[in-house]
């Protein structure tokens, strides 16, 4: 079979995959319709026998059906194949803070970002867009998660166990930064780099000495000059994370060290960063620019990826134009691989697969495009 051929199989069985959710969510909902009012409760008790499955599997089902349905206009997307169930019940779950006009706007600009896009490039392009629309209530949200932080046990097979702390987006970044600092500085002894994090958070947690030295803890906010004096409240970005209320950003910025970044006023995307040591501005400027992998689809954060000289090094093409971060996955199949990449003039990344297909990758603005 020939691989366009091929490609078309894979992509309409994907595509029914979504007409076939649809079709069971809304019989579902008939199904729980034609119950009478006292039944309904016990909806999930109907559909453990009927389903061969748990009440906990019952519930998921019948929330995911109550949430959809009540989104046509997304449930349309996901019957057609314009976007897949993930995407959806991600969109579904962003519009319910929201009130039915900024919904009904919302609604359309996130189907249209997601059916270009991954799941957790729309996912934090919807959260932005969606931060911007009512600022206030981002900041109300943010509150309510907070007071509901906490730590979790939760055990697993051969004698493990996971130990989960659910706590606010900056105060996760400084502490794991600290923790990947120590565990950078320990010398090689055979663990891996995730082995010496975990025992260094244990050693920190049990209150032992750590075996190297615990450094300065750092973190990436970017923030709009507008946002940071108050004339706007649009968020700031936490870099590896994605946007935080614009309140948090200006308490950190009171004792923080900043750097400008320029950023074309139409597009908003990065176009310079004032330092004085140029091999650090370039770094900088990448960063700030691509914030991640700039493999389709990839959302590794750029401090954990490798800068790729995307036309091989020549002994003068070390240039802001000619890097990409890419994580070491994709780092080694552009080199390992017939696998092909090559940079636009605008900054997009164009990767060209083994059968010749084209694929580009956008940039991911950090300020507000201008109005005009």
């Amino acid at each position: 079979m020939a691989l366009d051929a091929t490609d078309a199989k894979v992509k309409s069985t994907f595509t029914g995959i979504g007409k076939a959710v649809v079709e069971f969510l809304v019989a579902l909902m008939e199904y729980v319709a034609q119950l009478r009012p006292a039944e309904r409760e016990y909806a999930e008790e109907l559909l453990m026998p009927l389903l061969r499955i748990s009440k906990e599997k019952a519930s998921r089902l019948l929330a995911k059906a109550s949430d959809l349905t009540a989104r046509p206009v997304v449930l349309q997307a996901l019957a057609e194949g314009r976007v897949d169930e993930g995407k959806a019940l991600m969109i579904v779950e962003l519009l319910q803070p929201l009130s039915a006009v900024q919904a009904a706007t919302a609604e359309q600009v996130l189907l249209a970002h997601a059916e270009n896009n991954a799941y957790s490039a729309t996912r934090q392009y919807a959260r932005r867009y969606i931060d911007r629309l009512d600022p206030t209530a981002a900041e109300h949200r943010h509150q309510e998660k907070r007071e509901q932080r906490k730590v979790e046990k939760t055990n697993l097979d051969d004698g493990m166990a996971s130990l989960r702390l659910i706590m606010p987006a900056l105060d996760t970044a400084l502490a794991f930064d600290h923790i990947d600092a120590i565990a950078r500085g320990l010398p090689k002894d055979g663990r891996a780099l995730d082995q010496k994090r975990v025992d260094v958070a244990l050693d920190l947690l049990l209150g032992k000495e750590t075996g190297a030295p615990q450094g300065q803890v750092t973190v990436n906010l970017t923030m709009a000059i507008s946002s940071l004096i108050g004339m706007d409240d649009d968020p700031a970005i936490l870099q590896g994370h994605g946007p935080l209320p614009i309140k948090i950003a200006r308490d950190v910025a009171a004792g923080g060290i900043w750097k400008r970044i320029l950023t074309d006023p139409v597009t908003g995307i990065a176009e310079d960063v004032t330092t004085y040591r140029p091999t650090t501005k370039q770094r900088e400027l990448i960063a700030a620019r691509y914030p991640h992998c700039t493999m389709i689809g990839c959302r590794q954060p750029v401090h954990r990826c490798d800068l790729d000289h995307c036309c091989p090094f020549n002994g003068s093409n070390t240039s802001v134009d000619n890097l990409r971060p890419k994580c070491r996955r994709h780092h080694r199949m552009k080199h390992e691989t017939s696998w092909q990449c090559h940079n636009l003039e605008d900054g997009r990344h164009v990767w060209t697969t083994p059968e010749g297909k084209t694929y580009e990758s956008e940039i991911e603005p950090i300020g507000e495009p201008a109005p005009f």
